[in-house]
């Protein structure tokens, strides 16, 4: 999969694969600007002060190597984009899935294929 570093700050770099950065440029323009400035802010900051409504840890899946890689996701209204850190330098976060939720329930299956991609 080939990834694109769209933010970066301080604590980490935020990288999209294709598919992420489709549903990013194919959301609204109030839903793209939320995900833009949670984005820079963990980009500067880190996940620690974002609330669950913007930046969650949903849960431990197996990936390639034995391993299990916690997925995240970023949340600005309907938008979605799914991801796990990767250590550095520089800290990244990659996004290989990005999605518009219709519920709250998360996917599993989606979860699951992110760990796949760029757990670690």
């Amino acid at each position: 999969i080939d990834y694109k570093k769209v933010f970066e700050g301080a604590h980490c770099e935020v990288w999209f694969a294709p598919n992420s950065l489709e549903a990013f440029n194919s959301a609204p323009p109030k839903d793209r600007r939320r995900m833009a400035r949670i984005l820079c802010h963990l980009c500067e900051n880190g996940p620690h002060d974002l609330n669950n409504e913007k930046f969650k840890a949903e849960a431990r899946y197996p990936c390639p190597g034995g391993k299990k890689a916690m997925v995240y996701v970023a949340k600005a209204y309907q938008l979605r984009i799914y991801g796990c850190f990767q250590k550095g330098p520089p800290r990244t976060f990659k996004c290989s899935e990005g999605v518009f939720k219709k519920t709250n329930k998360a996917d599993q299956k989606l979860l699951k294929r992110v760990a796949m991609n760029v757990g670690e």
